[in-house]
């Protein structure tokens, strides 16, 4: 009987409190499946980035594995029906359309501004003077330009690649691009440009984007998250500035 009690306790001790997933302690996490670096790449094994390096201490931190799920943008309102995921990472209610879903989410991992990005020289550039302006298919179309696309008198020109993006902003195939600016930096780099030969366009508004995490069915793993979280916040924005990606910004 003594030895039953002293294995029963040392098994108890074995498994990790706090954060439930899955009976391997395997979270699942939907990942969007293209190259945003630097603030997420998943579309290889040796994933990097931001939010990879955020959510490999979080983690760590509570002794559980991580399987990144990299799945196409254009479906990202079926992931969690289609793919069995427990997470899904970034997310943000607004740019879930479905109503069939029940999401709980996370504290913001990281608070952005949703600058528009113009060549260099045209940093002054008036709004009105944006005709065209190109973005990541599957991404939502930012509220300062509805009325604009509404009246007719601006046209979005969607891609599946931002280095397709970034070639047509040199060549004048769009007047700016809605992205965070390190991404089309990043690739200014890969083609051996100058990363100063952008700007955000400052005549151009910009709002707060949350990059939060969500869950249909793991609150534990959400609460833990957000303890994380609020522990980690100084180390959080530190990583963000190592990898270039301005937050806390003072959005207008």
């Amino acid at each position: 009987m003594r030895k039953s009690i002293l294995f029963l306790l040392f098994s108890l001790y074995l498994v990790p409190m706090g954060v439930h997933a899955n009976e391997k302690n395997v979270l699942r996490v939907g990942v969007e499946n293209m190259n945003y670096y630097p603030v997420m790449d998943f579309t290889t094994n040796s994933h990097r980035g931001l939010f990879s390096d955020i959510f490999v201490r979080f983690a760590q931190k509570n002794q559980i594995e991580l399987d990144f799920i990299p799945l196409p943008l254009q479906r990202f309102n079926y992931w969690f029906k289609d793919h069995a995921i427990d997470l899904r990472l970034p997310d943000n209610p607004r740019w879930t359309h479905s109503t069939s879903e029940t999401l709980m989410y996370s504290e913001p991992l990281i608070t952005v501004c949703d600058t528009t990005v113009v060549l260099a020289k045209n940093r002054y550039i008036d709004k009105k003077e944006i005709s065209t302006v190109g973005l990541l298919s599957g991404f939502t179309v930012a509220e300062k330009w509805q009325a604009r696309i509404e009246e007719g008198s601006m046209e979005v020109a969607y891609e599946s690649s931002i280095r397709v993006l970034t070639r047509m902003l040199l060549t004048g195939m769009v007047d700016a691009i809605d992205l965070n600016i390190a991404t089309i930096e990043e690739q200014l780099k890969q083609l051996g440009h100058e990363p100063s030969l952008v700007a955000t366009a400052e005549n151009v508004s910009a709002a707060g984007v949350k990059y939060a995490v969500s869950t249909q069915s793991h609150p534990s793993v959400i609460n833990a998250l957000n303890q994380f979280i609020k522990e980690n916040r100084h180390t959080i924005d530190m990583l963000a500035q190592h990898y270039g990606v301005a937050v806390n910004q003072a959005c207008s």
